[in-house]
């Protein structure tokens, strides 16, 4: 089963909101349907100065073709955004695929991802 990466920005948790809630949101979400084989706030980019943590959930996503993994990953990715975004502000969708050791990234089904 191929591996894929789902990332988010958050740019804030909303009033009331826990900050691990944010983590908790898109694990659920992710794991709803598939297996989660890890789950972290990516703070790299902040300590870089040049971006925004990022919530990170990696994924399994059952072997077709390589078309088919791709579409149901952004699908996977796009419902971890929108159980996020009910508890933080995000920007950001960015979903990648595992390949010969790297992380590939797949170009966004539709444009503003």
């Amino acid at each position: 089963m191929p591996s894929f990466r789902a990332s988010l920005g958050i740019l804030d948790a909303r009033p009331g909101v826990l900050p691990e809630s944010v983590l908790d949101a898109a694990r659920a979400a992710v794991a709803d349907a598939r297996v989660v084989e890890d789950a972290f706030v990516d703070v790299e980019p902040v300590l870089r100065g040049d971006g925004v943590p990022r919530v990170v959930v990696r994924f399994l996503e059952p072997t077709g073709n390589d078309a088919d993994e791709d579409a149901r990953a952004w699908r996977a990715a796009t419902t971890m955004a929108e159980a996020v975004a009910v508890v933080a502000e995000t920007v950001g969708l960015r979903v990648y695929r595992r390949s010969g050791g790297r992380w590939i990234p797949l170009i966004a089904p539709e444009p503003g991802w």
